[in-house]
């Protein structure tokens, strides 16, 4: 069903997947595809995904904060903190990660520091880490995941982690098709007043310090409500211009995290720049139509 839902969408490019893929870090990411895509958002409304989060989370609510289609990271993501998360605190997320296909066996599984949620030197808006700092090298352990299609990973969003892919930086034939997100328990308040969220761009009144609500952040367990599904598809959760204006707005007040996401581009095209075959990439980039 989920490889499904993906292929149409490869092959029917959003606009807003555009600035990911023309980065080259995945073939395609589009952020927020629950919210232009039925197939996805009847997949979080339905499957067991949401049950497994609040019996994980020990919860009596989830509510999606943001969800994110990814294919085929080509240069690996290294060790890092996930800080888009929407506009919500780490210790009421809860990451979550829906494979599509096995796991290859040289390159592409999830590795984590054991017990590195608890660590206190990772600032809250920093993405790539250096495990050899701060207090991370107390947490030496690392464990390595190798998940087959339709397996769920959940994690403390606060973990540092990272993922391998190929040397060659091209796939091939293998694919590594995930749809991942943060869900978010019962009581989480917003707090995404001057954060640059790339998931926060729809029309909403909340202000830091209320409770998280509405269709814009859907409950999904113990079921979904009809209303918001009803706005969903009326085009209410979707992103506006009012919503991007905040959050350009914002980037200025959260330097930190966006800085943080361009070290990430940095990285990316460093690596690319370093190993660069002698002939050019005949590979081209998912373009919209």
């Amino acid at each position: 069903y989920l490889r499904a839902a993906t292929e149409w969408q490869i092959n029917n490019p959003h606009i807003w997947a555009s600035p990911g893929v023309a980065s080259g870090i995945y073939d395609y990411i589009q952020r927020s595809i629950w919210t232009t895509n039925d197939a996805f958002a009847n997949f979080e409304y339905y499957s067991p995904m949401a049950t497994i989060l609040a019996k994980l989370g020990e919860t009596e609510e989830i509510r999606l904060s943001t969800d994110l289609l990814m294919v085929n990271p080509n240069s690996g993501f290294k060790w890092h903190q996930d800080n888009q998360n929407g506009p919500v605190l780490f210790d009421d997320a809860l990451r979550w990660w829906v494979t599509m296909d096995d796991t290859p066996a040289e390159y592409g599984a999830p590795v984590y520091l054991k017990g590195s949620h608890k660590n206190k030197s990772v600032k809250s808006d920093a993405v790539f880490v250096d495990i050899e700092s701060g207090d991370l090298v107390d947490y030496p352990e690392q464990l390595e995941f190798r998940p087959k299609a339709g397996d769920m990973i959940v994690w403390d969003a606060r973990s540092i982690h990272k993922i391998d892919g190929p040397e060659s930086k091209d796939w091939g034939v293998m694919k590594r098709r995930v749809l991942g997100g943060t869900g978010v328990k019962k009581g989480a308040v917003y707090m995404g007043e001057d954060r640059a969220l790339f998931s926060d761009m729809s029309t909403h009144e909340l202000r830091d310090g209320d409770i998280l609500s509405g269709p814009q952040w859907p409950r999904l367990y113990p079921s979904a409500v009809p209303s918001e599904m009803q706005a969903r598809a009326n085009g209410e959760c979707s992103r506006t211009m009012e919503g991007f204006l905040r959050m350009s707005g914002n980037m200025l007040a959260s330097i930190g995290e966006m800085a943080s996401w361009t070290n990430v581009l940095k990285k990316n095209k460093a690596v690319i720049e370093d190993e660069k075959p002698a002939e050019a990439d005949d590979r081209q980039p998912v373009n919209q139509q």
